[in-house]
């Protein structure tokens, strides 16, 4: 195999390379997503409890202060481009 050949076969070789990190980086941040929405999903769903138990009489002392940080941070992931609420 000559020397050309050779500069041939590793330039395909860094191609492929560059190919598989860049799904990588792609899979990586669809992940990064995914379990960012299920915390805006789990933070919702303790806010929604807590909102449940207050209307049904059943809270306990630290609901209103429990519900304040989960509203802001539900508020910081909507901030960030989080879909939170579905659209009108």
């Amino acid at each position: 195999m000559g020397l050309l050949d050779r500069a041939k076969e590793q330039a395909i070789h860094l191609k492929d390379r560059e190919k598989v990190r860049e799904v990588a980086e792609k899979v990586k941040g669809k992940v990064e997503d995914i379990q960012t929405k299920r915390r805006a999903d789990a933070l919702l769903e303790d806010l929604g409890r807590l909102v449940y138990a207050q209307h049904t009489g059943r809270a306990n002392d630290s609901a209103d202060t429990e519900i304040s940080r989960l509203v802001a941070e539900v508020r910081v992931l909507e901030d960030d481009g989080v879909p939170v609420l579905p659209e009108p």
